[in-house]
């Protein structure tokens, strides 16, 4: 193993870990966003942060570690 493939490997196993789904506050419900978007004819970050927030949908299995 070269020295660049044995940096690369430790960089991947020293980087990000996957995110579980339990532990985030909210989930975006992206189709009826886009959808409400498509319908007034401008773009997902033209709309205003109290539009976005319309297609929040908590989460109810939140645990806490």
């Amino acid at each position: 193993m070269t020295g660049l493939t044995k940096k690369y490997k430790e960089y991947l196993n020293d980087s990000y870990s996957p995110i579980d789904v339990n532990t985030l506050p909210a989930f975006v419900d992206m189709r009826a966003m886009f959808e409400y978007a498509k319908k007034k004819c401008v773009q997902i970050s033209q709309l205003t942060k109290e539009e976005k927030s319309k297609f929040l949908i908590p989460n109810t299995r939140v645990s806490v570690p």
